[in-house]
């Protein structure tokens, strides 16, 4: 059974939160999310290549929206106007960041 999260905090915030169903959770800069997008302006479709450039990103980017999408991912909203990327909690936990302290 796939972990899904509980709790996912960081609206307006240059951090997202994300504590799981089995009491675990991930800390995720929202820089670092954005970098990871798979939407088709940042991931080329036909090749996979990443297209997105990471030293575009801004390092002070935030998280503006947030909302689910189905019962299999979330869709983020950035500061820099970027919204299409959907985080599949499958691809949040193939990819954690290193453990914060909780």
């Amino acid at each position: 059974v796939m972990s899904m999260p509980q709790e996912i905090v960081g609206l307006g915030q240059p951090e997202v939160r994300f504590v799981w169903d089995d009491d675990t959770a991930d800390v995720w800069t929202a820089r670092a999310l954005r970098i990871m997008c798979t939407c088709a302006y940042c991931v080329s479709e036909i090749t996979g290549a990443k297209l997105l450039d990471p030293a575009t990103v801004a390092t002070d980017i935030t998280v503006t929206t947030m909302s689910l999408v189905g019962n299999y991912g979330v869709s983020i909203a950035f500061s820099d106007g970027h919204s299409t990327g959907i985080y599949r909690w499958k691809a949040l936990l193939a990819n954690r960041p290193s453990p914060a302290a909780s």
